[in-house]
Formats: structure tokens, C-alpha cells, sequence
């Protein structure tokens, strides 16, 4: 069995003054990376790889939840995962390597909404994924390469306010 954990990044803030790609958590944000990576840890224990995007916010994001997952590999950074479309994030999905039991993958909408969707077979509605949403999905397959659109059972989405 594979777990597949999407993490929209956290609250940032609302101007780009560096632009979008360097656009920073903002201090509600942190607050919610940390919750929402203490509600990981209580749910799955510690991934076994993170991978994120290269934007500052998704980055930011990852160290917080690492670290209250206790992860101490190094994070994968991802620079595709910034402005990926279905296909690009099912093919990095399909990448991971097949050792990796349960996965993080920390990024953007609408890319992650639409991944999840995708990924769900036993969701008949939309997947919403607000900043710091989860959306946890299960798969019975032994390589990642063998995950398939409508194969996964979405077992939860979750929020900081729905873990509150």
C-alpha cells in the first residue's frame, strides 16, 4: 500500500513584491504549517520523503512540517511542482521511488486540487484544498509507477480549522 499526502502550502502573503515565486508565509501561516505537520505526524508518523516545490512558500512550508514530523532526510525539491497541471504532478507522483511507502508532496492550486480529484475513486465531488489543505489518499499498489487516475480512496481532507 501506498499513502500519498497532498499539502497545499500555507497562508502567505497577499502582495508580491519579489513576485509570486518568492512570496512568503506570513505569520498565521507558520502557525498552520506547524499544525498541520503535528496532525501529519499524529496521522502517519514520519514520511518517508517530502517533496516540494522551489517556491518560497511551498519551501517554508516544508521545513516547518518536517520538522514536526521529525524528518531528517533532506527534502526533495521540486521546481515543476510550481506551476504543474494534472499530467506534470501524476508523472512526478509516478516517479517517487517505489522504497517510499508514504509520501508528501507540498505545493499549489489548482494543481493539487486537481491531482487529488483525479487521484480519488471514491470521491464523487470536488476536492478542496484551501492554504494548509490536506488531502490524505491510499492506494493498493506495491510501485508508485502503478497509481492510476479514480484508483486511490481519499481517506480524508483536512484543514487547520477541521483539525482544530
Amino acid at each position: 500500500m501506498k499513502t500519498l499526502l497532498i499539502l497545499r502550502h500555507a497562508k502567505t502573503q497577499s502582495d508580491a513584491p519579489a513576485g509570486d515565486h518568492a512570496r512568503e508565509l506570513t505569520e498565521r501561516g507558520h502557525r498552520n504549517a506547524a499544525a498541520m505537520g503535528a496532525y501529519i505526524h499524529n496521522l502517519t508518523g514520519t514520511p518517508d520523503a517530502i517533496i516540494t516545490s522551489d517556491a518560497t512558500r511551498a519551501l517554508q512550508t516544508a521545513e516547518i512540517v518536517a520538522t514536526a514530523v521529525a524528518f531528517t532526510a533532506p527534502l526533495t525539491v521540486e521546481p515543476r511542482v510550481y506551476s504543474a497541471g494534472l499530467n506534470i504532478l501524476l508523472a512526478l507522483v509516478r516517479s517517487i521511488l517505489d522504497e517510499v511507502d508514504t509520501a508528501l508532496i507540498i505545493g499549489h492550486n489548482p494543481g493539487f486540487e486537481e491531482l487529488a480529484e483525479a487521484l480519488a475513486g471514491n470521491h464523487d465531488e470536488g476536492v478542496r484544498l484551501p492554504t494548509s489543505g490536506l488531502a490524505v489518499l491510499e492506494f493498493d499498489v506495491e510501485k508508485w509507477d502503478a497509481v492510476r487516475v479514480g484508483a486511490g480512496r481519499l481517506r480524508e481532507v483536512a484543514t487547520p480549522r477541521t483539525i482544530a
